[in-house]
C-alpha cells in the first residue's frame, strides 16, 4: 500500500468516527438533558415570610453553649422555682434550695443533720400536725392526717457532703398521692428552714470578732545631722517593721534582701528623678562581666534601717555601703514611706 491510498484510508475512517459519535450524543441528551436555556429563563423566588408573631429579631444563630454565660440549667431553674433566694438573700451556694422535679422533687439543706431533722418536727409542730411515726436511723417521718386527712412522709437522705441534706416529701399512701400539694408544703417548709438559716448566719456574724482597726500611727520626718534625715514610727518595732516591709512589697521595691535581727531591708530602687550621665564604657570594662550589679550601679542600691527607740520606731536610709546619706533619692524614699504609713 502506498502512501496516498493509506491517507486516504484513514481519512474515511476518521469521518465514520466523528458520524458514529453525533449519534452517541443523541443518546446522551436523553440520560442527562441539556437545561441551559431554562436555567438561564429561571427567576428568583420571593424571600421566606416570617410569620407575624416571630420577628428576626428574635432568631439567634449562637450554637448553644457558645454564649458568654457561666450558668447552668440548674442554676437558672433554682433561680426561677427556689422561694428562699429573694426572701432570705442566701448566697446561692449555701442556702437551702429545691431541686428536682416530678417523685425527684427535694429540697437540699445545708448544716448538721441532726440539727436539720430537729426542725423538720419542729415545723409540723408549727403546722399542728403530730408526727405518728418517726426513725432517726433511716431518715423517715410519718405525720398524721391532716383536716383533709392526708398525711406526710418526709424522707432525709445524706447530701452531696456530709454537711448537707437532702429531704424529700410525699403522702404516707403513694396511692392517695397530691403533688401540688406535695410541692405547697415543700415550699413552706423550705421557707421555715430558710428563715432559721437567715439567723444562723446572723447569729455567726454576731459571733465573728470585730476586724482589727487598721493600723495607723504618726509619722513624723525628722531632720538630723549633716543634712540627713530620718522617719520616727510612733509604733513598736515589730509593728513597724511588718507595715514597712508591706510598702517596700506594694510599691514595686525590689527587695534583694531582709534581715530583722538586723533590722534592715536591702532594696533597689531606680530614681526617676535622677539625671545621671550615661559615660560610654570602654571594651575592656564592658567584659568586666564577674562585676556585681552592686558594684556596677552602687546608686540603686540601698539599705532601709529600721532602730527600735522604746515605745517608738526609726527609719533611716544607708547606702550601698551601708552608710547614713543625705542624698535626695534617700529623702524622697522617706517621704515615699511616710505617705504610706502616716494615717
Amino acid at each position: 500500500m502506498n502512501a496516498k491510498l493509506f491517507r486516504q484510508t484513514t481519512l474515511v475512517a476518521s469521518i465514520a468516527a466523528v458520524l458514529s459519535g453525533c449519534g452517541a450524543f443523541d443518546t446522551l441528551d436523553e440520560v442527562v438533558p441539556d437545561n441551559t436555556q431554562e436555567y438561564r429563563r429561571a427567576q428568583a423566588m420571593p424571600p421566606l415570610d416570617v410569620p407575624p408573631d416571630l420577628t428576626t429579631n428574635r432568631i439567634n444563630d449562637d450554637v448553644a453553649g457558645n454564649q458568654d454565660s457561666t450558668a447552668t440549667y440548674s442554676e437558672f431553674e433554682e433561680e426561677a422555682n427556689n422561694p428562699l433566694a429573694a426572701k432570705y438573700n442566701i448566697t446561692p451556694d449555701k442556702k437551702p434550695s429545691l431541686a428536682g422535679e416530678g417523685d425527684a422533687r427535694h429540697l437540699v439543706v445545708p448544716g448538721e443533720r441532726d440539727v436539720t431533722w430537729q426542725r423538720i418536727q419542729e415545723f409540723w409542730d408549727q403546722q399542728g400536725l403530730a408526727i405518728a411515726r418517726i426513725d432517726d436511723r433511716i431518715g423517715l417521718m410519718d405525720t398524721a392526717p391532716d383536716s383533709d386527712g392526708y398525711a406526710y412522709r418526709v424522707r432525709m437522705e445524706r447530701g452531696e457532703t456530709s454537711k448537707q441534706s437532702e429531704v424529700f416529701l410525699g403522702a404516707v399512701d403513694s396511692t392517695q398521692s397530691n403533688t401540688q400539694k406535695n410541692e405547697a408544703t415543700l415550699r413552706q417548709l423550705a421557707d421555715y428552714l430558710g428563715g432559721l438559716y437567715q439567723e444562723d448566719v446572723a447569729e455567726k456574724r454576731i459571733a465573728q470578732p470585730a476586724p482589727p482597726p487598721e493600723e495607723t500611727a504618726r509619722v513624723l520626718l525628722m531632720d538630723d545631722e549633716n543634712g540627713q534625715q530620718s522617719l520616727i514610727v510612733e509604733q513598736d518595732f515589730q509593728t513597724a517593721w511588718r507595715r514597712v516591709g508591706r510598702v517596700l512589697d506594694s510599691k514595686g521595691f525590689a527587695v534583694e534582701d531582709r534581715d530583722r535581727s538586723m533590722g534592715h531591708y536591702f532594696v533597689r530602687y531606680i530614681d526617676p528623678f535622677n539625671e545621671i550621665e550615661q559615660e560610654e564604657e570602654g571594651f575592656f570594662s564592658s567584659l568586666a562581666f564577674w562585676r556585681d550589679e552592686v558594684e556596677e550601679k552602687p546608686e540603686e542600691y540601698y539599705y532601709i534601717k529600721l532602730i527600735s527607740e522604746a515605745a517608738d520606731t526609726r527609719v533611716m536610709v544607708l547606702d550601698a555601703e551601708q552608710v547614713r546619706t543625705s542624698s535626695d533619692t534617700a529623702k524622697r524614699l522617706l517621704n515615699l514611706i511616710q505617705e504610706q504609713l502616716a494615717p
